[in-house]
Formats: C-alpha cells, structure tokens, sequence
C-alpha cells in the first residue's frame, strides 16, 4: 500500500478542495493510503473527510515560512507520493521536497489557465522563475484540460510527463427530466467575483427580461463582488426577478428548479458547475473562454457556446433557446454523454491510473 499526501493551504469549500476530498472519499485503500496535509487545519469540508484519513497540518504557518516545516513533516512521514492541485501549493511542495531531500514522487495539478492566472499573479516574474526551476521536479505535471499543458509546455519548455485527468465531479447522472415547453427558470453557480463576470449576466438578463417578462434568474454563491451585483440589481429594477440566495451546498437541488444554465465567465480552467449542469439535463448557454466551455460544450454541439460577450447578444441568445425545446431537448442528450467522463468513479479511476504510473 502506498502513502499518497495530498496538501492544501485549508479546507473550506473550493474547487481544488471539492476534487481533493472526492479523491480522499473514493480512492482504492488496498492500493492507497491517502493522508491530507494543510497549512492551517481549518474549514467546512473537515467534517466530511473519511474516518480512515489522517490530517497533519503546519501549525498555520503563511505561504512564505511554509516551506521548511513542510520539508520537516515529508521528511519524517517519508510518503510514497504527493499530490498538489494549486499554483502555489505545487511550488511550496516541490521546494520542500528540494529541501527535504527524499525520495517521494510529487504530481502537480494545474486547473487555472496560464492565460489568466498569471496576469493577476503577485510578482509575476519571480513566480515564471520558480515554475521553470521547479516544475521539472514533478513525477508528472496533471490538468483537466490539454490546452493549460500546452500552455505549461510553452512557458517551461522541459518539463515533466503531462496527463489529462477529469475533475471529479457528479455523484450519479439522474434520469434526464422532460425539457419545460419555455425556458423560463434560468440559473447559475460559482463565486460572486470579478472573473465570474455575474454583471455582464445580469445586463444581458435585464435586456431579455425587458422582452420576456417571465424570466428569473438565480445566481446561487457567495464573494466579494455581492454588494456590486445588488446594487446593479436595484438599479436595473430586478430585484424581485434576480435572486442572489448564497452558496448552496446541494447544487444538483438547485438544478432541479432550473430550465437554462448560464456561465458567463472571463476565465474557466474547466467548469464544474457546468459539468453538473450537463450531467443533471440543464441545458448550458455559455459565453466562450479559455478554456473549458468550448471543451466542455464541444464547441457549440452539446449546449449555446457564444463567441461574443456583448449582452445583448447573450440576451438574443437567451430569447432564442427559451421557446425552443427541441434545441434545448438536443443539447441534453448530447451533454449528458460529456458528463459522464466527469463522474467520481470514473475520475476516480483515472487518478488511480496515474498514482500508479507516477510511483512505477
């Protein structure tokens, strides 16, 4: 049985966290002893972790002072294999490993198109610098999509073996529901931030709802950007038409209550939440870009995929999907093939496949 070390800075709700305590619920324990290792033991998703896992933290320690107690912990632990899925945690373990000194295998995960992350990256120079010094360290560099690959490969030029692996992200796919006659439910999940871009949604929205008055939208998530986008609401006149309900914790029950998905983001290194709209027959409209919607929607066959950010073009598109079922009909069973590569046994699996070759 292998140790596999899976470290994160905490363990609040987040992408990186949600595909890691999937990983850490579902992996193979005749083949895997998972142990998660954070900077601070803090966070929601604590109380969901499997009995059998070991937590070990760093005593809070920052980023910056991070590196040497870790190399002190992988020295004394002596694990098999790390696993990292974040920018900055890839490079804190791959420098605790230089330090360390020891023979465990490291797979870093990138999930975060270069194209956007590091043009909003604190000191973005010395960051290049320690990827290219770093990065060549790692047993195999993983990505959900090949083109973040192939943005690494350009930017590093040598580096390690690069895989592909899904997010882990839909428990089962439920029985697809019978597509509603108009359209008129429409939803979105993600964090309320900038990147997000739930302004332009909510413009293009207003512009649909002017010519559709029985449109709703339900922006379900929590962020910085809340008090913008209720302003923006008040202002628009929406506020008994557009609801901002908070994270919620049961997506796939908010799914259940929509009839169109929206993703209007500037950035998405993958999509989970369009996945899981896919996978519970919630037709998507999305606005193209890097990377994951027009691979996810594949290119326009499997949901709306939209070349333009202008809001009222997503507004046009929005009144042409809501009467047209037969679309919309056709988009579901499409998507609903897509979703499938993105459930937990099948991610799962996949990981597993790539522990093993990592540690061969």
């Amino acid at each position: 049985m292998k140790r596999v070390a899976f470290f994160l800075p905490h363990f609040e709700v987040g992408g990186a966290e949600m595909v890691i305590l999937r990983l850490l619920q579902g992996l193979d324990r005749t083949a895997f002893q998972p142990v998660l290792i954070l900077q601070a033991r803090r966070g929601a998703l604590l109380d969901r972790l499997p009995a059998d896992v070991a937590v070990l933290d760093l005593g809070g320690a920052r980023a910056s002072r991070a590196v040497l107690p870790l190399s002190r912990l992988l020295r004394r632990e002596g694990f098999d294999l790390t696993y990292t899925a974040t920018n900055a945690t890839n490079l804190l373990m791959l420098a605790a490993l230089r330090l360390a000194r020891v023979r465990t295998r490291a797979i870093v995960s990138e999930h975060t198109p270069l194209t956007g992350f590091l043009g909003h990256a604190k000191a973005r120079a010395l960051r290049t610098l320690a990827m290219k010094a770093l990065y060549r360290d790692a047993a195999m560099l993983a990505a959900p999509l090949p083109q973040i690959g192939e943005e690494h490969s350009t930017l590093l030029g040598r580096m390690a073996p690069f895989h592909v692996l899904p997010n882990p992200v839909i428990d089962s796919l439920p029985s697809l529901p019978r597509p509603a006659i108009c359209a008129t439910r429409l939803v979105s999940v993600g964090r309320l931030a900038e990147e997000k871009r739930f302004d332009l949604m909510i413009r293009a929205f207003a512009a649909a709802h002017a010519e559709n008055p029985d449109l709703r939208l339900t922006i379900h998530g929590e962020g910085p950007a809340r008090p913008a986008l209720e302003q923006l609401i008040q202002t628009l006149g929406l506020t008994d038409i557009v609801s901002l309900p908070g994270r919620t914790d049961d997506v796939p029950a908010a799914l259940e209550k929509a009839d169109l998905f929206l993703c209007t983001s500037r950035l998405e290194g993958l999509g989970n939440a369009i996945i899981e709209a896919m996978g519970a027959g919630v037709p998507v409209l999305s606005v193209d870009c890097p990377f994951g919607p027009a691979h996810l929607l594949e290119q326009g066959n499997s949901g709306a995929l939209l070349a333009s950010d202008c809001p009222e073009a997503i507004a046009q598109e929005i009144l042409r999907l809501v009467p047209d079922a037969p679309r919309r009909t056709a988009y579901q069973t499409r998507a609903r093939k897509m979703a499938q590569r993105y459930t937990i046994t099948a991610a799962v699996a996949a990981y597993e496949g790539c522990f093993t070759r990592a540690l061969a």
